[in-house]
């Protein structure tokens, strides 16, 4: 069975210039993330989707499937689920439909070793639409509904010690994703019937997209 994971690297980036090729630790963003695919046991594909020359002649010597992604797709109000169909469609149309799709995030270079092949298992044996990483947190939230501020957390689990509340769980797609290729070709990321892979150790919650950022990043990947 041929399953591709898709790496989508855009050149340009506001809040750090060539973002997705500043390095931690002697290395990339983009190689990260690519060689840490490169070690699932469900991938079969590594697809690499940008509009930087660098970047894909890289990802093409590190044996990934390279996509020259169109200007129109290029700039920085496309959604992420328009580049992933259009990958996913250049893709197919060499290899053939595919069942699966997994997709990782280059600026969360930190990942819990398996989840990525976590993800794909419980997607899999449990016959599911979608399986995504998520972020356990534990804090008490609030939002604005019709100028009103509204909890999120309800008073008993409000009230309750860290260590038997119930977490209120983040999507962490760029952490890792699995999900079957129909939603995909729909330009979505997530079908009906879901899961999660939970995590929780706040080292692996980083989202590279400024200065400090990148920072903090360089300080855990010593």
């Amino acid at each position: 069975m041929i399953i591709p994971c898709f790496i989508l690297c855009r050149k340009n980036s506001k809040g750090i210039k060539n973002k997705n090729k500043v390095k931690i630790n002697k290395k990339t963003l983009f190689e990260i993330t690519i060689d840490y695919v490169k070690k699932s046991k469900y991938v079969t594909n590594i697809v690499v989707s940008s509009d930087d020359k660098k970047i894909l002649k890289k990802a093409k010597q590190k044996k990934c499937f390279i996509i020259n992604r169109p200007k129109n797709l290029s700039g920085d109000k496309i959604s992420s689920e328009d580049v992933l169909k259009h990958a996913l469609k250049m893709f197919e149309n060499q290899f053939g439909k595919t069942k699966f799709s997994g997709y990782v995030q280059v600026t969360e270079p930190f990942r819990p070793k398996y989840i990525l092949d976590d993800c794909f298992k419980k997607l899999i044996k449990s016959n599911l639409d979608t399986c995504f990483a998520a972020y356990a947190q534990y804090k008490n939230f609030w939002y604005f509904k019709n100028n009103k501020l509204i909890r999120l957390t309800n008073s008993s689990e409000r009230k309750k010690p860290r260590q038997s509340k119930l977490p209120i769980l983040r999507e962490d797609t760029g952490i890792a994703l699995a999900t079957k290729s129909s939603y995909l070709r729909k330009g979505e990321r997530i079908g009906k019937k879901v899961n999660c892979i939970i995590y929780s150790d706040p080292k692996f919650n980083v989202d590279i997209n400024n200065p400090v950022d990148l920072s903090l990043a360089r300080k855990i990947g010593r």
